[in-house]
């Protein structure tokens, strides 16, 4: 028979199999979770073994192996695809830090306390304090690991990264730079740890090879199965592997797509509305293994999602950067309306995108927006391909021709391109000009990059909210242990990165909010896993 939480969860089968939640209901609790887990049998042989397992080789498995190698632990990694990297890699490569020796070489006086108070009022109190806390104390000492290994962060590099200047939130604390970008975005990052992770002799690394199933056994000490090893499949061959100290799921979260859409709809309903802006190979292995022995999950319906450009064929979209960079634009729902403040942090356009039926929505701009993109590109600014990733303003008509793009020489002509009323986006330009030309914006109140759009052709593509990391996963504690829905650790069980739920619960802060989160985390996962007894 199958059994409930009676607290607060579903079954455990329930979850596996994708039965139907309430989406209201998830949206009180935050939480799913299963109880009496049962024990499968052992291998009577494993065919491989190690103090510690890793689960997932992005930044959180890349932290974690190091944090348990340094400590004197054999350490197994293992990557599901052909190489490591994961949503780290796809980053902007900001780490969001207080305190910090790079803010106090320029005057910025940060504290983790402030850092803490911003953090809590975007979890919207569903964060969990010590956790949050956790996070910010540990984040300049990250910067500074970071550092030790390689990674440059420059003064230059330093920027607000979320909505500290928006009044809700300096009511609540000073808004302050604590967006540290690393020299070269995400691919730099996660090459430091990369190059770490080769350097350490007890890291073993084995791509092509994904967790299918944790084995567990009973205690007589604890309240739940604890984890001695776990199956995979390792270049289609079927394995066993011993975790003699601990197993650490650091597969990524949870990516929309085909392998993650029944799931998505009945636990997140608007993350399933989203395309997927960061690494698809996130298919939500590691949820399903920790609830598969009593974990319980959180915050399943919340995400860092920002405006992004899903090609067509294309699994991943790009990010649409257009009013991060000041280039004039504006957003219409499918009706020809505006629906947001356009230079709003991109979480709060996000927020007007799933609040006011706006899900698919289209970017306007004109000609002298694309005169203004070349003349960024020509001072050597690096806009990320400009308009949005993949639109490039030097061959706009090819893009035209493959579908993406749209063009009208007037406002009308492109309205019937799209295929949206005329009359109404003609009204809703005409109306969004007299506000830039005025400098108010008196439906949105929107000031960056307020200027008319008057000069043909006018272009078009349409955007979706895309998600660049599910804010859900896993309930941890401060040792990074996974829970259960009554706060018992599941023994020998531990996550990090987006398989955890970690700091997030309300709205996604801040770019290097997820990276300050997975270091600290996967720090403390690989340093608690390594004082584990080794099980006999």
């Amino acid at each position: 028979m199958e059994e409930k939480n009676s607290k607060r969860g579903i079954s455990r089968r329930g979850f596996i199999q994708g039965a139907a939640l309430s989406a209201g209901a998830l949206a009180v609790t935050g939480m799913v979770g299963a109880k009496n887990a049962h024990a499968a049998p052992l291998p009577k042989k494993w065919d491989m073994e190690s103090d510690v397992v890793v689960v997932g080789y992005g930044g959180a498995g890349a932290c974690a192996a190091l944090e348990a190698a340094r400590a004197g632990c054999s350490v197994l990694l293992l990557e599901k695809l052909g190489m490591p990297g994961g949503s780290t890699t796809m980053s902007g490569g900001i780490v969001y830090a207080s305190g910090t020796k790079l803010q106090k070489s320029v005057g910025i006086n940060d504290t983790p306390d402030a850092m803490y108070k911003y953090l809590m009022a975007c979890g919207q109190g569903r964060a969990v304090p010590e956790l949050v806390k956790l996070v910010s104390d540990m984040s300049s000492e990250n910067i500074d690991w970071l550092a030790s290994m390689g990674a440059v962060f420059t003064q230059e590099l330093l920027a607000m990264s979320g909505m500290e200047n928006e009044p809700e939130y300096t009511a609540v604390t000073p808004a302050q730079k604590r967006g540290h970008r690393v020299r070269g975005t995400g691919s730099a990052l996660f090459k430091v740890l990369a190059d770490a992770v080769k350097a350490e002799k007890n890291i073993q690394v084995m791509t092509r090879t994904s967790g299918t199933k944790l084995f567990t056994r009973s205690t007589a000490s604890a309240a739940n199965l604890e984890v001695v090893g776990l199956a995979a499949s390792s270049k289609g061959k079927a394995i066993t592997i011993k975790a003699k100290k601990a197993v650490i799921l650091t597969t990524g979260g949870i990516m929309p797509g085909a392998e993650s859409e029944g799931w998505l709809k009945d636990y997140s309903p608007d993350i399933a509305k989203c395309v997927a802006a960061g690494s698809t190979s996130s298919t939500g292995d590691g949820y399903r293994m920790g609830i598969s022995c009593g974990g319980a999950l959180k915050a399943l319906n919340t995400g860092g999602t920002l405006p992004s450009l899903l090609f067509p064929g294309a699994k991943m979209a790009g990010i649409v950067y257009a009013n991060i960079w000041g280039l004039p634009n504006i957003y219409v729902k499918a009706d020809g309306t505006r629906f947001c403040n356009e230079g709003a942090n991109y979480t709060l356009v996000s927020e007007a995108m799933f609040q006011r039926n706006a899900t698919t929505a289209y970017c306007i701009f004109d000609a002298a927006t694309v005169k203004k993109t070349f003349a960024m590109v020509e001072k050597g600014i690096e806009i990320r391909r400009t308009i949005a990733l993949g639109i490039d303003p030097g061959n706009l008509d090819d893009q035209v021709k493959r579908g993406y793009l749209w063009k009208g020489e007037t406002i009308a002509d492109l309205a019937k391109a799209i295929g949206i009323d005329g009359a109404t986006l003609t009204k809703t330009l005409e109306a969004y000009n007299r506000n830039a030309e005025n400098g108010k914006d008196l439906e949105f109140g929107r000031t960056k990059a307020l200027e008319p759009l008057k000069t043909g052709p006018y272009y078009a593509f349409k955007i979706n909210p895309g998600l660049v990391a599910h804010d859900g996963g896993l309930s941890i504690n401060t040792k990074s242990q996974v829970i259960d829905s009554y706060d018992q650790v599941i023994p020998r069980l531990y996550a990090a990165g987006r398989d955890s739920a970690g700091i997030f619960g309300g709205r996604y802060p801040a770019s290097g909010a997820a990276i300050a989160d997975l270091l600290a985390f996967g720090r403390i996962a690989g340093k608690t896993a390594a004082t584990e007894k080794s099980w006999k």
